[in-house]
């Protein structure tokens, strides 16, 4: 009876994780997630509704760089974890929950620590693209056609951000730089672009400097920058000298101290 519980679960997480992959290579719609969990509740829309999680996988996703549509991200999250939630009932039932747990918390982990990475990485770019743009100010022009002649410049994926913005802003009728770039702050949870775009906003309502703001601003984050890195320094070498002190030291000294505490031990009996 076990063996077939077994083979059964392995068959099952082994489905759930073609169907993973099968929506990965493919674009064909499926139906939404709330969809699925929202029709048996009671009510206009149920938890579902209210919560919004469609929007809040959204936003996760675009956090993260992804070129995943939401229903795409949830079917996936679903088999990673019904997989494993299906490996813990072949273990036993009460390992069931368990699993589909630690599945749904590998997945959101996952797009967390993704979202992280990416956040790092535009913060590492955005330093360098403020110092060029100091440099570009003091040549004299103004703050938008130096910004546009940095971000032409530079290669990246923040200063191809920026070169869109700048030129969608441009069209007649539509959101100013300042704004799409608050928005994009916002979005990707860079407070920096946001107090660039209070400088940029600053400078073109009230004519106050730029060139001491944005240099302020940038001496800011590199040293933040500096206090990121001695810290992860710091840690690194807590995770270097611990396993060391546990692994090596205490080992070497029991057998330093051995023979003393046999010589001992013989002479107390």
């Amino acid at each position: 009876m076990r063996d077939l519980a077994v083979v059964t679960g392995a068959l099952l997480a082994g489905a759930l994780a073609g169907i993973s992959v099968a929506s990965t290579l493919t674009n064909r719609p499926v139906r939404p997630f709330r969809d699925w969990i929202a029709a048996p509740l009671t009510g206009s829309a149920g938890l579902i509704a209210r919560f919004d999680w469609q929007g809040r996988i959204v936003s996760a996703i675009d956090r993260a760089g992804w070129r995943w549509s939401a229903r795409r991200a949830t079917i996936m999250g679903g088999a990673v974890a019904g997989s494993l939630g299906l490996i813990g009932l072949a273990i036993g039932p009460p390992f069931a929950p368990l699993g589909f747990a630690a599945g749904a918390c590998v997945c959101v982990m996952a797009i967390t620590s993704a979202a992280e990475r990416r956040r790092r990485s535009l913060e590492g770019e955005l330093v360098p693209l403020l110092e060029l743009f100091t440099l570009e100010l003091s040549g004299g022009g103004s703050a938008l056609s130096a910004l546009g002649s940095v971000t032409v410049q530079v290669e990246g994926e923040l200063a191809a951000d920026l070169r869109r913005m700048l030129i969608a802003s441009q069209v007649t009728g539509s959101a100013s730089f300042e704004n799409r770039l608050i928005a994009y702050s916002e979005r990707l949870h860079i407070s920096a672009l946001g107090s660039l775009a209070t400088i940029l906003a600053a400078s073109r309502e009230f004519g106050t400097g730029t060139i001491q703001g944005v240099r302020a601003l940038a001496t800011d984050l590199r040293r933040g920058q500096r206090r990121e890195l001695i810290a992860r320094s710091r840690k690194a070498l807590n995770h270097v000298l611990l396993p060391a002190a546990f692994g090596v030291l205490l080992p070497f000294l029991g057998i330093l101290m051995f023979p003393a505490l046999s010589v001992l031990q013989r002479s107390l009996r």
